[in-house]
């Protein structure tokens, strides 16, 4: 699966949540995880970042809301 792929399942997944999910998750982000998320939805990160950060999103709504806002931006 090459990035585009990726990034197209990734869009896929999050369409499926609410519009609305920012105020459901009990995780915060730290400042660190918001700019890699950033850079994530950039296509800045290498290979290795970008399964780590998608591991992290895997179990974090308010991750995956700020990757949203980054994509729809």
């Amino acid at each position: 699966m090459d990035e585009e792929d990726q990034f197209r399942a990734l869009f896929r997944l999050l369409e499926r949540f609410d519009g609305d999910v920012s105020g459901r998750s009990a995780e915060s982000l730290d400042t660190e995880m918001e700019a890699k998320i950033r850079s994530l939805a950039a296509g800045t990160l290498d290979d290795n970042e970008r399964d780590q950060v998608l591991q992290a999103l895997s179990s974090n709504r308010a991750g995956l809301e700020l990757l949203a806002a980054c994509l729809r931006n």
